[in-house]
């Protein structure tokens, strides 16, 4: 498997579902579900699988794990298999570490989502209209970047019973991520801990962005 494709794709999906996913069951429309989530939802924690396929429909990489995020600019993203990664938004920076390679990869927040999903991470609907036409077809959400520079043609979002269900996330290469999210819970405490990350000193510790020294 090639380890660079989930954490590129896990940090759009972060960047997405921080900002578009409803959660609260209060309307059948998904425009308005949608338009809910901002005004109602301030965390979403719960269980994912996620499938990712090439222009051919082959799978090229299958994952699973746990998720948690806090509105505007904090996530907790771990992947338990088929090998453990940890990707984690603290508020400024974004670590992602890799268990068996005892490495840790660190740069700045902002720089890294880029300034789509920064603005999405804003948790504005505005600003989500502002990066993407936003359209509905049947029971999915339609989001096409605005911008022909990033890296994704579309976003397909299926919410069901009013929580997030499903997400498709098609790159300019023609490959496609699918995400089943399940066990969604929103809006309940979570820890301040969860989302900090502090290597071990056995760890070698990769700073990358415009702060590196």
């Amino acid at each position: 498997m090639r380890r660079t494709t989930i954490p590129r794709i896990a940090v759009l999906v972060l960047g997405l579902l921080a900002a578009a996913l409803a959660s609260t069951p209060v309307a059948a429309d998904p425009r308005a579900a949608l338009e809910s989530y901002f005004n109602d939802v301030d965390t979403l924690e719960g269980d994912f699988e996620q499938v990712v396929r090439d222009e051919d429909g082959r799978i090229l990489e299958e994952s699973r794990g746990t998720m948690a995020i806090q509105r505007p600019d904090r996530f907790d993203w771990l992947y338990e298999e088929p090998f453990e990664q940890r990707i984690v938004a603290d508020g400024e920076r974004l670590w992602i570490h890799d268990k068996d390679l005892y490495q840790v990869t660190v740069r700045p927040l902002q720089e890294t989502l880029g300034t789509g999903p920064a603005v999405l991470l804003s948790g504005q609907l505005a600003g989500l209209e502002e990066q993407f036409r936003i359209e509905v077809d049947e029971d999915w959400i339609v989001l096409t970047p605005r911008d022909e520079s990033w890296e994704v043609e579309g976003v397909r979002l299926r919410i069901a019973d009013g929580v997030p269900a499903e997400i498709l996330v098609r790159d300019g290469l023609g490959q496609e991520n699918q995400l089943i999210l399940r066990n969604v819970r929103t809006n309940e405490t979570l820890n301040a801990e969860r989302f900090r990350f502090e290597p071990d000193d056995d760890m070698d510790v990769i700073e990358q962005g415009t702060d590196t020294p």
